[in-house]
C-alpha cells in the first residue's frame, strides 16, 4: 500500500525550524547563510520582526550576535565626502528652435487604383449606414 506524504507543518513549526536553522548558522559564524535566512525571514514575517528576533537570537547566543554586529558595523558604508564648492559661474543654457509643424485637418487622399474604385462601388452608401 502506498504510504501517504507527511502532513505539512504548522505555520508555528515552520517559524521554530526557521528559528532553529537561524541559530545553527550563527552558531557556525555562516555569514552567507545567516544573511540568507535573514532575508527569508523578513520575507515571510516582515521587516518589522526582525529586530525581535535578532534579540531574541542574542539572548541563546550572545558572542554570535557579537560576531553578527561586527561584520554589520564593518558593513556600513562610508561617510560621503563633504559636497564641492559651487562655483560661480552658470554655463549658458542652449536654446535650440524645434521646426513647427503645421497640423493638418485631414489625412493625406489615399492614392487612387482602378480597382479600389471597383470594390467601393460594393460599399453602402454613407447615408444608408447612417440611417440604420
Amino acid at each position: 500500500m502506498a504510504q501517504r506524504p507527511p502532513a505539512p507543518l504548522s505555520p508555528q513549526a515552520r517559524r521554530q525550524a526557521q528559528q532553529q536553522a537561524l541559530q545553527a548558522t550563527l552558531a557556525r559564524r555562516d555569514q552567507a547563510g545567516f544573511t540568507a535566512l535573514l532575508a527569508q525571514w523578513a520575507h515571510r514575517h516582515g521587516v518589522s520582526s526582525l529586530q525581535p528576533l535578532l534579540l531574541e537570537l542574542g539572548g541563546g547566543d550572545p558572542e554570535g550576535m557579537l560576531w553578527w554586529n561586527a561584520l554589520q558595523e564593518d558593513a556600513q558604508p562610508n561617510p560621503a565626502p563633504p559636497p564641492a564648492p559651487v562655483l560661480s559661474v552658470q554655463p549658458e543654457p542652449v536654446l535650440r528652435e524645434l521646426p513647427k509643424v503645421t497640423p493638418l485637418s485631414r489625412p493625406a487622399p489615399a492614392p487612387s487604383h482602378p480597382a479600389l474604385a471597383q470594390l467601393r462601388s460594393w460599399l453602402p452608401d454613407q447615408e444608408a449606414t447612417r440611417a440604420a
